[in-house]
């Protein structure tokens, strides 16, 4: 059993229970004596029973967005030492700071997942996105600092500098997106080389993927595949640990879930920065308490899909809002236009109407060109502009 935390991890049901129960009883306390918006909407609520926990107030995404910057914070600022931004609704800036006490607790959490994708002492980690800094890097460094483990501490942003650091550093685990983990498997296929020359032995991947493209990377890399699943207003990766067997464990001495209306709600019981209190996470989920051959007692989770419009378009989440204003500060603004997202790249079909059209091509095209540049910009998202007569 490849287990980092005993104790929490494999912690008897009525004694885990118990804690919850105790530290959201304490939860509560700060969240009145510290915030706002959470003194306004607890009042004198008091819970004594988990049972009761539907009778508390819920967080919504909307809620930290009206909150920004640092208006669900917990904890003056200077207690804050590092800071990191996500999206919110329809693009909306949404900010989490963390203390001290909450990075080194992220650290924690983050090795209970490397320890149970087998890493030890002995191994050398890779984290590469492939489009970019990755935000869940610093938690799973912090986890192979725990651990012993070694990481990379460079990005590489082409697929020839991440093969080149495969070779030279010889790492034994990557961590990664799925769009990269599969372009890194074509790539290797394309140059011929062999994956037994490479020391990589485990991918573990930055969310959940379906069983086939696990077994297209299993059979491609000659690797185990495992996947974080996390919420990035919460923590990510740190909420769940998927064992051996293909169960994403709740960290429940951590965190508290629920499932309504078949959506997934996490209270975050220990941060300091910013413990969020049943927030809405936005993404479908069910959940099971079935005992579990590796001995783990958090509950399982089976994560679904988002429930609102975002888009994830090569790993860069995306909202229709988001297009719709940027395309009103170009000379299509206010055109009817429709969003798909196909392979690596979103596709936007635009109404072409007679103030835009031209019997010559050309202007069309650097119209379109243009577009597909300020997506690029803008939105970081690589984009394919069309052009329609109507959406009939």
């Amino acid at each position: 059993m490849k287990v980092f935390d005993r104790r929490n991890e494999l912690m008897p049901r009525p004694e885990l229970e118990q804690l919850q129960l105790e530290r959201l009883q304490s939860l509560l306390v700060r969240l009145r004596r510290n915030v706002r918006r959470y003194r306004e909407r607890l009042a004198d609520l008091r819970l004594e029973s988990l049972d009761a926990l539907a009778s508390l107030p819920i967080t919504t995404p909307e809620d930290m967005a009206e909150s920004f910057p640092y208006g669900m914070f917990a904890m003056p600022l200077r207690e804050i030492i590092r800071l990191h931004s996500t999206m919110g609704p329809d693009g909306a800036p949404l900010v989490i700071g963390h203390t001290r006490n909450d990075l080194t607790q992220w650290g924690k959490l983050a090795a209970r997942q490397l320890v149970a994708s087998g890493v030890t002492a002995n191994d050398v980690i890779q984290v590469c996105s492939g489009t970019g800094p990755y935000r869940g890097a610093l938690g799973i460094t912090l986890g192979a600092e725990l651990i012993g483990a070694s990481v990379i501490a460079e990005e590489a942003y082409h697929m020839d500098a991440q093969l080149a650091m495969l070779s030279n550093y010889r790492p034994t685990m990557l961590v990664t997106t799925p769009s990269n983990a599969l372009e890194l498997m074509r790539a290797m296929d394309q140059q011929r080389i062999d994956p037994p020359s490479l020391q990589l032995r485990t991918v573990l991947l930055s969310r959940p993927v379906d069983e086939a493209t696990r077994e297209q990377l299993r059979a491609g890399l000659l690797v185990e595949v495992q996947s974080s699943f996390g919420i990035e207003e919460i923590l990510d990766p740190g909420l769940c640990v998927e064992c051996e067997h293909g169960h994403f464990h709740v960290n429940e001495d951590q965190f508290l879930v629920e499932i309504q209306a078949g959506e997934l709600l996490v209270t975050a019981l220990c941060r300091e920065a910013m413990p969020l209190l049943r927030f809405q996470t936005r993404v479908a989920c069910s959940m099971s308490r079935d005992k579990c051959p590796c001995g783990r007692t958090g509950v399982i989770l089976k994560p679904g899909n988002r429930l609102d419009e975002r888009l994830l378009v090569n790993e860069t989440p995306l909202y229709k809002g988001q297009i719709a204003e940027m395309l009103s500060h170009t000379r299509v603004a206010g055109r009817q236009f429709a969003v798909d997202v196909l392979a690596s790249r979103v596709v936007v079909s635009i109404q072409l109407t007679e103030d835009i059209f031209s019997d010559m091509m050309w202007p069309l095209i650097d119209l379109q060109r243009s577009l597909e540049l300020e997506f690029l910009a803008r939105l970081g998202a690589p984009a394919e502009v069309r052009f329609v007569q109507s959406f009939e």
